[in-house]
């Protein structure tokens, strides 16, 4: 029987009359969900447009009486939208890198390495996954605060959020499962080439992995950019802040539908970069 690319069904079922009503239900329910999941970005989109009476205006008023273009353009300038970009490009940006480096090499070595007590740190490292972030951010602050034995504070440096975004504990544990799928062959060839293990990792192992090392760092920079409560805790000169901390401290200061325009530039770089990696996405989940 052959299998059509809708996925779900044959071509056989889909034909059938109980074939079809299964996919109306699939269509409408999915159709609800994209309608679920658009909505606040349509409705930020819209209320960007509107004056602030029109946004506190009982009742549902998707669209503005009056298309107001220049708020966006006021909100670009007033919130100083560049500067917010530029802060958490570096903030993300960094904190993506780091993580990339620790958690690729920590798994490369719990894969091919074998350290011992590998199986019990794998475990330590799992463990770490079901304990809240709510209940270390108090002792990562005092450390960071005054780091041991060098005596320096990190607080208002983007070190203050590199450090603590390095390690990753869900991304150690993929890397790890995908260095241990690499067929032993691929390893071997190389070593009787002569390859050390540090050149290993370079020439075999992180490009046979790109794709899934491509995206968990999108997973990650997406994260990192609307992480919010770390940044506002380590970030408290304003001239350093990222996108969610500055507008969220700007929140009284400029009317609701600037606000709004202004969350909507926001979201765009993630979503773009979403959007253009989409290919790249499906590949590396695939794997």
């Amino acid at each position: 029987m052959a299998i059509s690319n809708r996925g779900v069904m044959s071509n056989t079922e889909w034909r059938s009359p109980k074939g079809r009503l299964i996919a109306v239900i699939y269509f409408l329910i999915l159709t609800v969900a994209a309608v679920f999941v658009l909505f606040p970005f349509l409705f930020s989109f819209t209320a960007g447009f509107k004056t602030s009476l029109e946004v506190y205006k009982p009742g549902f008023h998707l669209l503005p009486e009056k298309w107001n273009w220049k708020n966006y353009a006021d909100a670009w300038q007033r919130f100083k939208m560049v500067r917010m970009f530029v802060n958490t490009a570096i903030a993300a940006g960094g904190g993506v890198l780091a993580q990339i480096i620790v958690s690729t090499m920590a798994a490369y070595s719990l894969a091919r390495l074998r350290p011992i007590g590998r199986n019990v740190i794998r475990a330590l490292i799992l463990i770490t996954m079901a304990v809240p972030g709510i209940a270390y951010l108090v002792p990562r602050y005092i450390i960071m605060t005054n780091l041991p034995l060098i005596h320096v504070s990190l607080v208002n440096s983007f070190w203050g959020l590199w450090i603590p975004y390095a390690c990753s504990s869900f991304m150690i544990l993929v890397l790890t499962n995908a260095f241990e799928q690499i067929p032993k062959p691929f390893f071997e060839i190389a070593q009787v080439d002569g390859a050390s293990d540090v050149r290993m990792f370079f020439m075999v192992a992180l490009p046979l992995t790109s794709s899934l090392i491509l995206v968990l760092g999108l997973l990650a920079f997406i994260a990192l950019w609307g992480d919010f409560l770390w940044p506002y805790l380590i970030l408290r000169n304003s001239e350093l802040q990222t996108v969610s901390v500055r507008l969220f401290t700007l929140t009284r200061s400029f009317p609701i539908n600037l606000y709004l325009a202004g969350s909507f530039i926001a979201m765009l770089p993630p979503t773009i970069a979403a959007f253009f990696l989409s290919t790249k996405i499906k590949g590396g989940l695939t794997i």
